[in-house]
């Protein structure tokens, strides 16, 4: 839950500072712009690695499958391009060849980083989770 929720915040706060950042500042290599770039696509890249290791749940029923083949297979049938194109390291890549780099060029790497929004849509399975979370209070008391 508590990482869900970091990734939530991180994918609102780029959602809103991106687009912000690319239309209405010119210089993108200040030192705050690069560090929350670089602390968010490592938070990103640690996710993608991280899906193949969550256990999912079954739609029909509340049985969660942990099995690494399973998760995988269903993984890189769903998710797994969405993340991986949206979660490259574009800050990475221009602070390595930063001189010979177009500032529009930048730019449209940057927007790449837009497709990930497409994953909130997938946030709507932490709904799921609040029957867990019901439970496991149910089986407290």
């Amino acid at each position: 839950f508590y990482w869900d929720f970091t990734m939530l915040l991180f994918m609102v706060g780029n959602l809103i500072i991106i687009p912000v950042g690319i239309t209405f500042f010119k210089d993108e290599t200040t030192t705050p712009w690069i560090i929350f770039n670089v602390v968010s696509d490592t938070f990103f890249l640690m996710d993608l690695v991280l899906n193949f290791r969550t256990g999912i749940i079954i739609e029909d029923n509340s049985d969660i499958i942990l099995d690494p083949k399973t998760i995988k297979k269903k993984y890189l049938r769903t998710w797994f391009i969405v993340d991986f194109v949206s979660s490259i390291p574009v800050d990475y890549i221009f602070l390595i060849v930063e001189k010979g780099i177009d500032s529009e060029v930048y730019k449209t790497a940057r927007a790449l980083r837009i497709v990930r929004f497409t994953k909130i849509l997938s946030l709507l399975r932490l709904l799921r989770l609040s029957r867990l979370i019901r439970y496991i209070h149910q089986w407290e008391e």
